[in-house]
């Protein structure tokens, strides 16, 4: 569980460093550096809105926010404590709620000491879509993508060799 935990605690850091390096190296929202140009940009984005910028702009929303993401903080914890870390099929199960759980905690900490409430947004793949995102968004994202392919594709399996 401890190497979990690390793991935890380093995606946190680093999704909080990397916010806290473009706030200070970015003057403007909306500057943006060039990666690759045309393809990937780390663009400057304030996001008062959900996953892909859904109810951008609604007064007021970070606080359900903060409590749709304390829930989920609490119930993905009591589920990790509970999870057998000695049993190696549940590596997938174990890593999809790690992500989980740094993935809602990097945002919540955002929506809690940000000025304006917002989430710092950075990552812009402008080749592909035209959504910016965050290292606790690709957290969320691979943990919601490893949480349904261990509970429909391997669950299945593990409760027919137990029983």
């Amino acid at each position: 569980m401890i190497a979990w935990i690390v793991l935890i605690i380093a995606l946190i850091g680093l999704d909080q460093l990397t916010k806290f390096w473009v706030v200070s190296h970015f003057a403007l929202e909306g500057d943006t550096m060039p990666i690759i140009q045309d393809f990937f940009h780390f663009t400057y984005v304030r996001n008062s809105g959900a996953v892909f910028g859904v109810f951008q702009g609604l007064a007021d929303t970070y606080v359900i926010f903060l409590v749709v993401m304390g829930i989920a903080i609490v119930i993905f914890s009591i589920m990790f404590i509970k999870n057998d870390f000695k049993d190696k099929k549940t590596f997938w199960y174990s890593l999809s709620l790690a992500l989980l759980i740094a993935g809602a905690f990097g945002n919540a900490i955002d929506r809690i000491f940000q000025p304006d409430h917002n989430v710092v947004d950075f990552i812009d793949f402008r080749g592909i879509w035209s959504y910016v995102f965050n290292i606790a968004d690709i957290c969320l994202n691979v943990g919601i993508a490893l949480f349904i392919f261990d509970q429909f594709i391997l669950e299945p399996k593990r409760k027919k060799i137990h029983g």
